[in-house]
Parts: C-alpha cells; sequence; structure tokens
C-alpha cells in the first residue's frame, strides 16, 4: 500500500446517503428560512456530500441524540454544530459548560464540579493565574475534550467531585511499654562493652 493510498483512507466516508438526506429534511422542516441561510450556497448534491462527511463514523443512537437536540433548539445548526450535538454525550458537560462551572466553583467551592471538569481545571489553574481567563479558557477546551474523549472511550459515566475527607489527626500521645527484663540486661551490657571497648 502506497503513503497516498494510506492517506486517502483517512477520506473514506460511508454514512448513507439516504440517511443524511432525512436529516436535511428534518432540519429545513424544522429551522425553514435558517436553513437556507445557511445552506443555500451549496447545491444539494454538495450539500448531501458534506452531511454524509460531516456524520460519517456516528451510530444511530448518537445520530438519534443530535436529532432530539435538534427538535428543541431555536437556531439551525451548522452541520459541524449539529455533529457535536450528535457526540456530545447527554449527561456530560461540554467544554464550556465545564468552563463555567469550573469559575463558578472557583468563586464559591460549594458549587457542583464534575472529576472531569476538575481535574482539567486543575491542569490550567496556573495558566489562569499567569496569563488570564482566555488563554486558560483556550486550554482548559482542549484538555476536557480529550479528558472527555477518553472517558468516553471506557464507557465512563460522568462523576461529580467530592472533597477529600481532611486526613485524620494522629494521636501523638502514646502510653509507653515497659522494656522486658532480658532485654533490659542486653542493653545495659551492651553500653558497657561500648565504654570498655569490646564488642557485642
Amino acid at each position: 500500500m502506497s503513503n497516498i493510498q494510506v492517506f486517502q483512507d483517512a477520506f473514506a466516508v460511508d454514512f448513507p446517503v439516504q440517511i443524511a438526506e432525512q436529516v436535511l429534511e428534518r432540519m429545513e422542516d424544522l429551522h425553514g428560512t435558517d436553513f437556507q441561510k445557511n445552506f443555500s450556497h451549496l447545491s444539494n448534491e454538495r450539500l448531501i456530500e458534506l452531511t454524509c462527511i460531516a456524520l460519517n463514523g456516528l451510530t444511530p443512537v448518537e445520530l438519534r441524540r443530535g436529532l432530539d437536540r435538534m427538535n428543541t433548539e431555536k437556531w439551525c445548526p451548522k452541520l459541524p454544530e449539529f455533529r457535536s450535538w450528535c457526540v456530545q454525550a447527554g449527561d456530560w458537560w461540554t467544554a464550556d459548560q465545564a468552563w463555567a462551572k469550573a469559575l463558578n466553583f472557583l468563586n464559591d467551592n460549594s458549587m457542583p464540579m464534575t472529576t472531569l471538569a476538575k481535574a482539567a481545571f486543575d491542569e490550567v489553574k496556573h495558566i489562569l493565574d499567569n496569563e488570564g481567563q482566555k488563554a486558560a479558557h483556550y486550554a482548559f477546551k482542549d484538555i476536557y475534550q480529550d479528558y472527555l474523549v477518553r472517558a468516553q472511550k471506557k464507557g465512563k459515566a460522568q462523576e461529580m467531585w467530592v472533597r477529600p475527607e481532611k486526613p485524620k489527626r494522629l494521636n501523638h500521645s502514646r502510653k509507653a511499654v515497659p522494656c522486658p527484663e532480658h532485654l533490659l540486661k542486653k542493653i545495659k551490657g551492651v553500653n558497657k562493652n561500648l565504654r570498655q571497648g569490646g564488642a557485642t
């Protein structure tokens, strides 16, 4: 297999054309003029082709999730946005939601925070402190998205972060245990030998 063929495989699209047409039809039915504003500059063939490209690799469950969200949104999504609706697990926060929640948590640590958002925020805290919110937000989104993809691939569910319990204080008042008599004699003998320069 040549190098060109390896790269060509990255462009392979097998999303069903009929399903792409149904998605576009639903989108147009729901959003009418907004749909026309977004896509009227494209021919039908090109729009279907781009839809297949954008939705390639989606599972039926993911497509259903995107369609369900589209039914409730007030605006017509562009194709990449629709795909993000599909792949965004319903329970998981988006990167922007997680960022907003992290900032709320920073101001009031009794606010809810997920373990994923907390881990990503901990990684960018120094950026926030040194370079400001814009740079930290940019880094946070990439880190959070990476963590999210990994967690979803492992089949994990979103978990809320729970503050670890404070470590228990050690009781420093120890009771002395008397040394057994036979060991006490040996210890006394060691000191005596050391003073005399002998070995035990």
